[in-house]
């Protein structure tokens, strides 16, 4: 089972997600201070075995532009 877990580091407000698998080490912060990140919260983030490529529509999307208009 796959679980999405995130996380604020209470030293620079860095707020990031993790998705794992096993979760057996907390990572470290970009501002390198690990005894400074907060557990907030965890989710199932297992996906079905639905094909992800009828979800989404192939293509390029110019920016600045809307493609559902």
């Amino acid at each position: 089972m796959w679980t999405k877990y995130n996380l604020l580091c209470t030293y620079c407000d860095t707020l990031f997600e993790v998705t794992t698998k096993e979760f057996k080490k907390a990572p470290t912060c970009v501002c390198e201070y690990p005894d400074e990140l907060i557990l907030l919260g965890s989710e199932d983030a297992t996906v079905t075995k639905e094909d992800v490529t009828k979800l989404t529509l192939p293509g390029l999307v110019k920016i600045n532009t809307n493609p559902y208009n």
